[in-house]
């Protein structure tokens, strides 16, 4: 997969940012058209809660003005119980389309004339649209599956039985099972293709892609031989440049039966030469596993 790099700095910070805050990538598209309303359910889900929640509480305020302003249209619309009788009209109208819409009903206020009722056909036809693709965007965010995954902070590059070989670590945050475990690796870099430069994605072949069964740790490596994209940063580590390693890890969890993700990128200055992870995995006193996330990043001198 090749694609243009007019700006190889840009690029770095807007794939890193957004593979490390696991957030959209920030891109500012030039002559193409909006997509709001043909991708609106998409737009919808990439809100965060608090965005989301100002979005309903907004839209559901402002069509029960609009609403109130119908009903304004025919002041003899609704009759008025005695008790009601003292609230302004414009509020009354207001808090009877609140009434509607939700289906409430106190009977104080209701529709007497042919407009009126007309009018509370039509807000209830909208309104329980409205709530429907309300309560289908809420429950697509709570139900959609997601992977406690974390990821060491730094790579660390030591030699195993003479070879370099990069490592990163991984942890199941849950401690439940993640079945059929699979971790992906690529570092995207900088090359020519003839007189072009171009940004790549170039697999890197791990000593372990797989794991049947993820529960707490995992440490994934790449030897670093002639045959790996990263060879040439062995001799000479600049040669590292503004290159990024993505790391995506996927897998079954026990309890949705779906499958979750996980995913981290590393740029250059991630990287620690001649180094090694701190362990974090011992037996207590009472024979029980322990793992120590305390020390999770820390690395030290290989």
């Amino acid at each position: 997969m090749t694609e243009p790099n007019p700006s190889p700095l840009l690029a770095r910070s807007a794939v890193t940012t957004a593979m490390k805050r696991a957030g959209p990538l920030r891109i500012r598209p030039l002559g193409m058209r909006s997509a709001l309303w043909t991708d609106l359910y998409h737009q919808l889900l990439r809100l965060t809660w608090p965005r989301l929640g100002l979005l309903f509480a907004v839209c559901f305020v402002s069509f029960n003005f609009a609403f109130a302003g119908l009903y304004r249209l025919d002041p003899a619309g609704l009759s008025v119980s005695h008790d009601a009788a003292n609230v302004p009209l414009f509020w009354r109208d207001f808090f009877f389309s609140v009434h509607t819409v939700a289906t409430i009903g106190y009977g104080n206020v209701y529709p007497v004339s042919p407009y009126a009722n007309w009018v509370v056909v039509i807000e209830i036809t909208l309104g329980i649209l409205f709530f429907a693709l309300t309560t289908g965007i809420v429950f697509a965010r709570f139900s959609r599956p997601t992977g406690r995954i974390l990821f060491s902070e730094t790579l660390v590059v030591r030699e195993i039985d003479g070879v370099p070989t990069l490592m990163l670590r991984a942890a199941n945050q849950r401690h439940n099972l993640i079945y059929s475990a699979n971790v992906h690796a690529s570092v995207l870099e900088d090359a020519m293709v003839g007189d072009t430069r171009m940004r790549r994605f170039s697999d890197l072949k791990l000593v372990r892609e797989a794991n049947p069964v993820f529960a707490l740790s995992w440490t994934v490596m790449h030897a670093i031989d002639e045959t790996s994209p990263l060879y040439s940063w062995v001799a000479d580590h600049t040669r590292v440049g503004n290159s990024e390693i993505i790391v995506v890890l996927s897998g079954f969890d026990e309890e949705s039966g779906q499958i979750v993700h996980g995913r981290w990128a590393y740029a250059c200055e991630d990287i620690r030469w001649n180094a090694k992870f701190a362990d974090i995995i011992s037996i207590d006193e009472t024979g029980l596993r322990t793992i120590d996330y305390t020390r999770f990043h820390e690395v030290s001198a290989g």
